[in-house]
């Protein structure tokens, strides 16, 4: 290895060793998923330097063993870079995939040396593995990454481009014959691969950090938009939104039906079969809720046990079916929960459609909760939408 590739490779260490550490230290204050990712990638910078620092070492005792661990090594902490991705969008990880990953190549490499393979068949090896590993983490972030922003098409691009230099060396590695142990590095396509892994272990932890503090920036943004408790949208928030959406349809002529739900005697359910329950079926209305409306509606809860739902483009039918399918729906699949706490659990709906004669959304929103007062006086567990003689034809009419 010459001097200039030794170089390379002990900035590569200092890097990677000083971006793990850095970013280690400062995962402690973030949410937890957030954390992990973070720790994630900390770790593999950290074995990517030890991988690099074994790689920059010339000669020694034992240079057929120094390749195997260098290379197993380098593949698990590019391996750790997937897992702490997967981290970052909260998706199921399998920990132990980095250590198995980088120890299968660390045996192969044993394996082919041991056989008298040479350091080509090595090379050949270890640069499609690392091919392999950049172009599972380049569709992580380019595919399946959701809310995807400029760090993450940067990170996704770096890492298929890097990916492509690797496939390179292959392909080198392929045509060129065999060479020293010692001499691994010391090619032209060896240098410029060194080369390019920093600038790309540079680029990368930059742009780690922004999509790390973008997902930051989005969880922020979600606890102070979510009510803690079921995870629909607070008071503030739907009310926001209301406000969006009565503008829209007012402004293009469309239709807007708003649903106000309450779950019948509460009280009483804290009352027997106690506040945790209770708060377990708040849950349980939530979920049930979200899972009868469609991706553009929106469901908050707006009191204790009182839920409001945005149903843009719907009219006054669509809006009395739904809701007729939405308390039915409580109580069909709430009976075994009540049932476990002594309990009946029900709910009652009151709704509204817009109208010319709507000039606010609180309008909507005061009509709605007349209705419900109605569905309640009426017994409860019923629907009731504001009387339809108070209300003039729909806006599109």
């Amino acid at each position: 290895m010459d001097f200039e590739t030794t170089f390379i490779a002990q900035v590569i260490t200092v890097i990677g060793f000083a971006v793990g550490l850095s970013i280690a230290v400062a995962s402690g204050r973030y949410p937890r998923h957030i954390r992990n990712s973070l720790r994630a990638y900390a770790y593999g910078k950290l074995l990517l330097g030890c991988a690099f620092l074994i790689a920059g070492l010339r000669g020694g005792a034992a240079p057929d063993l120094l390749v195997p661990l260098a290379n197993g090594l380098g593949i698990a902490g590019l391996a750790m870079n997937y897992t702490s991705v997967r981290h970052l969008q909260n998706r199921p990880v399998r920990l132990l995939l980095p250590a198995a990953v980088g120890l299968a190549v660390a045996l192969a490499c044993s394996l082919l040396l041991l056989a008298g393979g040479g350091i080509s068949y090595v090379r050949i090896l270890t640069s499609f593995a690392t091919s392999a590993v950049l172009l599972v983490i380049a569709f992580e972030v380019l595919v399946r990454y959701e809310d995807r922003g400029i760090p993450h098409y940067v990170t996704g691009l770096l890492s298929a481009t890097l990916a492509m230099v690797y496939l390179v060396r292959m392909g080198a590695g392929m045509i060129q014959g065999e060479m020293p142990v010692d001499q691994m590095v010391d090619d032209r396509v060896e240098r410029v691969t060194f080369q390019l892994s920093m600038l790309g272990t540079v680029m990368g932890a930059i742009n780690y950090v922004l999509m790390a503090s973008d997902e930051f920036n989005r969880e922020l943004a979600k606890l102070a938009h979510t009510d803690g408790l079921t995870g629909s949208l607070n008071r503030r928030r739907l009310f926001e939104l209301g406000e969006v959406e009565f503008r829209r349809a007012r402004r293009h002529c469309r239709d807007l039906t708003v649903l106000v739900l309450d779950i019948d005697r509460f009280k009483a359910v804290n009352d027997r079969a106690g506040h945790p329950f209770g708060d377990r079926v708040i849950q349980a209305v939530a979920d049930c809720c979200a899972a009868q409306i469609r991706r553009e509606d929106s469901v908050g809860r707006i009191g204790g046990e009182e839920f409001a739902i945005l149903l843009p483009e719907t009219g006054l039918e669509a809006g009395r079916l739904l809701a007729e399918r939405l308390r039915s729906a409580i109580e069909r699949q709430l009976a075994q929960l009540g049932a476990e706490g002594g309990v009946t659990v029900t709910c009652s709906i009151g709704g509204v459609s817009l109208t010319r004669e709507h000039s606010e959304f609180s309008d909507l929103m005061a009509q709605s909760d007349s209705a419900l007062y109605d569905a309640k006086h009426a017994g409860r567990n019923q629907v009731r939408f504001y009387p339809a003689v108070a209300l003039t034809p729909a806006l599109h009419a």
